[in-house]
């Protein structure tokens, strides 16, 4: 029978490796959502400056 042992003992509990894996996956995923973000803002504001700009008279 095999068992999982647990890599170490939080404050909140057994943390197994497993839980570890899954934790970085979601760290992952939010970075890259924030990096998509700041990229889809860049853009934004290239073409907005690029249409908003002053005309010299």
């Amino acid at each position: 029978m095999l068992t999982m042992l647990a890599d170490f003992q939080s404050v909140l509990g057994i943390v197994h490796e497993s839980d570890l894996f899954g934790s970085f996956k979601m760290m992952g995923l939010g970075m890259l959502g924030i990096l998509i973000v700041m990229m889809l803002l860049y853009l934004l504001i290239m073409v907005l400056s690029k249409f908003g700009k002053e005309k010299k008279n």
